[in-house]
């Protein structure tokens, strides 16, 4: 079984719909029959990426596609390592990670007439939850 070396571009910015400026590099070696999960998992330990808290997207340029190549399943990884395998240099084909904040988490509300909270939960939304538990409480504490 071959192993395959990546390069990583990374914390870059897209100035256009081909161009990843601004980046930094690292680099990962994975066998050529990695799967789409854990290619991700192989991305995120090398780049300190909290996966609980980010979404990661993976994208590389292929000369004279219009946009870039979005990696999203297993047969993305399968169609990047053969390409990557006609041009097996390290810096063929590099890999564009970027990250975004989870959308996600919710809040119930406090029901102030049995001073109990439900649920409070939240990923993006830690801070609103907590002011909102907060001004609740104040609230039925002032208010009863």
């Amino acid at each position: 079984m071959m192993n395959i070396s990546i390069l990583l571009r990374h914390s870059g910015i897209w100035v256009s719909k081909v161009n990843y400026a601004g980046y930094k590099s690292d680099g990962i070696v994975v066998g050529q029959s990695i799967s789409f999960l854990n290619l991700k998992a192989a991305i995120s330990a090398e780049l300190d990426i909290d996966v609980s808290r980010k979404n990661i997207e993976i994208r590389y340029i292929v000369e004279g596609n219009s946009s870039p190549m979005k990696i999203k399943n297993d047969m993305g990884v399968k169609l990047y390592l053969e390409v990557k395998k006609s041009e097996p240099g390290f810096a063929m084909y590099p890999l564009c990670i970027d990250t975004s904040e989870k959308i996600g988490g919710y809040i119930h509300n406090f029901d102030g007439t049995c001073r109990e909270i439900t649920c409070v939960e939240g990923i993006t939304q830690d801070t609103k939850a907590l002011a909102m538990v907060e001004s609740r409480i104040c609230d039925s504490y002032y208010n009863p």
